[in-house]
């Protein structure tokens, strides 16, 4: 896109202009740290993020701190990226395994697995109530929405942290499908401006 003279490109994502929708969002991420391009000219804005990746992020928020002796996964070996991260995250309450002591570090994230690790790192790790939570029932794919990630879900759509998607005039929340990149900046934005 255009720049002024003189400037650099900034955030420094070829794939990123000021025109999308989620210029903001990724400026925001990238400012913070909060997580970077998949290399240093490409953010790749519509891949899906993975479940290692969202728990480094939020280890990444809360200051990076010692791991705490956390829950160890068969498929989290020592050593890696994102091990010190599952564990903190797993000991503060934040994210569990998907089941058979499993964590699947590089499964994509879904929109419902997101807003729980969201809800649990507010309510398990800052130790805060949830404030005002959404009636969920005006969203057509409500019965998509697993029991466990519901509570988690009113409370995302009651803070701002995650907004309907308009499906040919129906409201819905698709909590099944994998959260991009560019919708996990857009709520972690939201998150940290209205949560933390």
């Amino acid at each position: 896109y255009a720049l002024a003279a003189g400037k650099s490109q900034y955030p420094p994502f070829y794939d990123v202009k000021q025109s999308d929708w989620f210029y903001a969002q990724v400026n925001f991420a990238y400012e913070r740290k909060l997580f970077s391009g998949v290399d240093g000219h490409h953010f790749s804005p519509n891949t899906s993020m993975n479940r290692a990746m969202l728990v480094s992020v939020l280890h990444r928020l809360a200051g990076a701190p010692a791991d705490g002796g956390g829950l160890s996964f068969a498929d989290v070996p020592d050593g890696q990226w994102y091990s010190q991260a599952v564990s903190w995250g797993a000991a503060q309450g934040i994210t569990s395994g998907t089941g058979e002591g499993v964590f699947s570090p590089f499964n994509q994230v879904t929109r419902e697995q997101t807003v729980v690790m969201l809800y649990n790192y507010t309510t398990k790790y800052l130790k805060r109530g949830t404030g005002a939570v959404a009636n969920l029932s005006d969203y057509q794919d409500l019965d998509r929405v697993s029991e466990w990630a519901r509570p988690a879900m009113a409370w995302a759509v009651g803070q701002g942290i995650v907004s309907g998607v308009n499906n040919g005039g129906l409201l819905t929340l698709e909590p099944q499908r994998g959260a991009t990149r560019a919708e996990m900046a857009t709520m972690l934005q939201a998150f940290s401006e209205k949560i933390l």
